[in-house]
């Protein structure tokens, strides 16, 4: 054996060493992939550190989707809050910005928080993430809620509309579809009387109804007399009517399409 292979040996045997049997060796830490079960920063037998791996063709593609997603939702939103608050105090429709607010962003970003392309929970672990999804979902349910009370307080007549009735079907189920998450949240001490997958599978489908019923509230409120009103001037109201309700219609499908997985392949 030449003198070059004897270190090359000598120092592969001191590596497993150092490693293996010294107990004072300082090791690595490990950090969780939140959306796999590898491991980063793990020392191998050799001294080396494992490197991350690489993103995928899908995850990069469900990133840019999340992104649009969420540049949609706030345009949307922005606009919607500057059509309201640009009024006199007296003239506010409270109840647009309210419904805005709760319905369309924040219920739309607790649907998100789940997505593996959400660069904002991305390095959260699950428990994390369900923590994030139903404290969006609470503050949008309340707020949402307030936009409809305050609807109903200030006019005599009520659910003459499309909108208005989508809204009240949205309403009713809304408040069953809290009731499902606080179950939800509490399957695993509900175990012994329901099943946490029948139980997470009821909730999944008791939301996704009351987003959709809120969607499409949303949709037909670009034909009611408050947006004709306080909108854009006419000359081309009608082609930013028909913009608006085609991005209503790109939010709902880039937020629904992972509840929609998990629901059809039980992965809850």
């Amino acid at each position: 054996m030449t003198r070059r292979a004897k270190l090359v040996v000598n120092k592969m045997k001191k590596d497993t060493m150092y490693f293996r049997k010294d107990p004072e060796a300082p090791q690595a830490s490990k950090q969780k992939c939140p959306n796999n079960t590898s491991t980063f920063n793990q020392p191998t037998n050799y001294g080396r550190v494992a490197q991350p791996a690489k993103l995928t063709l899908a995850q990069k593609f469900e990133f840019v989707l999340t992104l649009i997603n969420r540049f949609l939702i706030g345009f949307i939103t922005v606009y919607l809050c500057w059509m309201s608050l640009r009024l006199d105090l007296e003239d506010i429709t409270w109840h647009a910005l309210f419904c805005t607010l709760g319905f369309l962003c924040l219920m739309s970003e607790g649907l998100i928080a789940y997505y593996n392309g959400n660069i904002w929970t991305q390095v959260c672990p699950r428990p994390e993430k369900a923590r994030l999804h139903w404290v969006l979902q609470i503050f949008g349910s309340v707020i949402g809620l307030a936009g409809v009370v305050i609807k109903i307080f200030l006019e005599d007549v009520h659910f003459q509309t499309r909108h208005g009735i989508v809204g009240l079907a949205t309403t009713i189920i809304l408040l069953i579809s809290l009731l499902s998450g606080l179950i939800s949240l509490y399957a695993a001490e509900l175990k012994s009387r329901l099943q946490p997958r029948f139980n997470k599978t009821l909730h999944n489908i008791i939301g996704l109804t009351t987003f959709t019923l809120a969607m499409l509230s949303m949709y037909y409120s670009f034909d009611t007399d408050l947006f004709n009103v306080y909108s854009i001037d006419t000359a081309s109201f009608n082609d930013f009517r028909l913009l608006m309700k085609i991005i209503i219609i790109v939010i709902y499908v880039l937020s629904v399409y992972g509840p929609l997985w998990c629901l059809f392949y039980s992965r809850i």
